[in-house]
């Protein structure tokens, strides 16, 4: 019995790192290497992105040195205009939040198809999310800003904050 439980939990922990080594997306709060085709590291932050083969589905991921909030924006250098996907996780519990950058702010916006998952460990935070490859990718050029704060909120104004250009 022990030996086919043992047999039953390596298999499992095999497939778990092949899909993390095999250029296969996971949204698990982790990025892992080979997972991402674009990673570029600015400002304490890394920022990921890839496309899926058919080319329908966008993958993008940050990571930063947070206990509290950390966002991600796609399609612009500033906020406004970005779709933005933020994130916290506070008492261990995961908050997400799809929003619209207008101006110096930003509000809850509606993300048909968008998934995203948020975890912390050791003070980092991870954000990845996947969404329908969006109008703003242009000529293989994804831009996109990266932010966080101090707080478990959606609200605090960021203490860090990036803006770069991927090439997909």
């Amino acid at each position: 019995m022990k030996y086919r439980l043992a047999l039953a939990l390596l298999a499992i922990s095999a497939t778990v790192a092949w899909a993390q080594t095999s250029g296969k997306v996971i949204l698990d709060g982790t990025i892992s290497e080979g997972e991402y085709k674009t990673v570029e590291v600015k400002n304490e932050f890394t920022i990921a992105a890839r496309l899926s083969e058919d080319k329908t589905t966008l993958y993008a991921a940050i990571k930063g040195p947070t206990t509290g909030w950390i966002a991600l924006g796609l399609g612009t250098l500033k906020m406004n205009g970005s779709f933005m996907t933020l994130g916290y996780v506070a008492d261990g519990k995961p908050s997400i939040s799809f929003q619209q950058g207008k101006g110096y702010t930003h509000a809850p916006a509606p993300a048909p198809g968008a998934e995203a998952f948020v975890s912390e460990t050791d003070g980092v935070t991870t954000l990845e999310l996947s969404l329908p490859t969006p109008s703003y990718l242009k000529d293989g050029i994804l831009q996109v800003i990266g932010a966080s704060g101090t707080k478990d909120d959606f609200k605090t104004k960021h203490t860090k904050r990036v803006a770069l250009e991927l090439k997909l």
